[in-house]
């Protein structure tokens, strides 16, 4: 048994060219079968080529019997000269296993920075990769999940996260530990059914077993092939990506609409496992049913993700953003046209130059700026009192370009497609009465040029 393991762990070594020069790698020693069978053996026969840690992580939930096992890492260890590093958990940390995962490995990525690893091996088996499968099948899982365990977990880090002995089954771990009187560290918490893993470990799996005696190799194929059909997918799905995903947090809407209901649901799948959101079918099936019945709306509408995070969806984009309404800032300036005008909170000041009635006649050769500008042509000789610099307040109208009524600021907004989490940051001209320059959007009728006094107004 002892050979046929270091034939597979040395098969995996050279293929990952962990033996071609002096690497430094952390082990993830929780003490159990599994990770001290992968010890022992990089530690027996590859110690010489490569530079082991061992990093075991105290997860704290079990008082005495957790600190035993930390004792126990540590020995094994020390008797062998293996560099040993250990953390442990704060008490109040919620006790889950998505929580114990994602301690997991943040404590390893530590270890990792602080030794200058080059790679982090976990002790994987097959079996987990079986129970894994299984797991997901009960809650309900795509194609992406029936791929089970990766060999490999790329991170952003060049420090990868690699499972040597992923297809090597737990009773081989234990069969070698038994053999090599090595004392692992049993958890008893791996005997209690609350967990749904357990329950498969413990129940599912051994009743599964006399319908199909090589379930484990019926469900390593399903593995297999689900790897083969996401990859060819993937293939297919690529230039389609390339001109939906306009960044890990916005789609093109215009083109996303135009794609079948199954690329559909696979973009929203990915578009929000990379903005690490709940990608269950009842999720991407609501998002979806929410995208086409918002994409028309000019000025978009919102659909909560969770309580920091919402979906945008407008006839220009399909965007994450991060609040639904900014705070609004209160403050207001009053403006001095002779001098430049510096708003601290809103970090933009507004400046005034005069222009002569030559410059208003060869207004109509040169044109006006765009609305959308941050400059614009002006006559104030019509605006009596304080102009003032700020954001909208309830109540504010405007007499839009070309038109002789007042309407509602927040209508105007609304009918020129602005979002309605971006309106309270948007930086307004006002008089007492009304609005007049609505920065990047539009100004008011009463501002248009005639033949009297004209200023170019710009923000910076």
């Amino acid at each position: 048994m002892h050979k046929i393991l270091k034939e597979k762990i040395l098969i995996f070594l050279k293929k990952y060219n962990f033996l071609n020069s002096s690497k430094t790698i952390i082990i993830a020693f929780s003490g159990g079968y599994d990770s001290l069978c992968l010890l022992d053996i990089l530690y027996k026969e590859f110690s010489d080529a490569i530079e082991l840690v061992a990093a075991h992580l105290n997860h704290n939930w079990r008082g005495k019997e957790s600190k035993q096992e930390e004792i126990n890492a540590r020995n094994y260890c020390e008797e062998k000269n293996i560099n040993f590093y250990s953390e442990i958990l704060p008490e109040n940390l919620p006790q889950t296993e998505l929580e114990a995962r994602k301690q997991r490995y943040a404590f390893f990525n530590r270890a990792a920075q602080k030794y200058n690893a080059d790679a982090i091996f976990t002790g994987h088996t097959l079996t987990d990769n079986i129970e894994t499968i299984l797991y997901r099948i009960i809650k309900g899982t795509g194609l992406k999940g029936l791929q089970g365990i990766p060999e490999v977990r790329y991170q952003e880090s060049d420090c990868h996260i690699y499972r040597p002995i992923l297809y090597i089954t737990r009773k081989d771990t234990i069969n070698y530990c038994n053999t090599n009187n090595l004392k692992p560290n049993i958890d008893a918490s791996n005997l209690e059914k609350k967990y749904l893993r357990n329950k498969i470990r413990l129940s599912l799996l051994p009743e599964l077993k006399d319908y199909n005696s090589n379930i484990d190799n019926a469900l390593y194929h399903l593995s297999q092939i689900a790897t083969d059909s996401e990859g060819i997918i993937e293939e297919y799905l690529q230039e389609i990506k390339s001109k939906i995903f306009l960044s890990i947090e916005e789609l093109d809407i215009q083109k996303f609409i135009k794609q079948s209901i199954g690329v559909k649901r696979r973009l929203l799948m990915e578009f929000l496992l990379n903005n690490n959101l709940d990608c269950s079918f009842e999720k991407v099936n609501e998002l979806s049913g929410f995208i086409m019945a918002s994409f028309r709306l000019k000025s978009g509408n919102t659909l909560s993700l969770t309580k920091n995070k919402w979906l945008f969806v407008s006839s220009e984009c399909i965007k994450i953003i991060n609040h639904t309404k900014s705070s609004m800032i209160q403050s207001s300036i009053v403006v001095d046209i002779n001098r430049k005008n510096y708003h601290p909170e809103l970090g933009i000041t507004l400046e005034f130059i005069r222009k002569d009635k030559k410059f208003c006649q060869d207004l109509n050769e040169k044109g006006f700026p765009d609305e959308k500008s941050s400059v614009i042509y002006a006559d104030l000789s019509s605006i009596k009192g304080n102009l003032y610099f700020r954001t909208r307040r309830p109540g504010d109208r405007i007499q839009p370009f070309g038109m002789k009524d007042r309407i509602k600021l927040k209508k105007y907004l609304i009918n020129k497609g602005i979002p309605e989490h971006e309106r309270d940051e948007i930086s307004l001209l006002a008089t007492e009465d009304e609005v007049l320059w609505i920065v990047g959007v539009g100004i008011s009728e009463k501002l248009r040029v005639k033949n009297n006094s004209n200023y170019i107004i710009k923000i910076s």
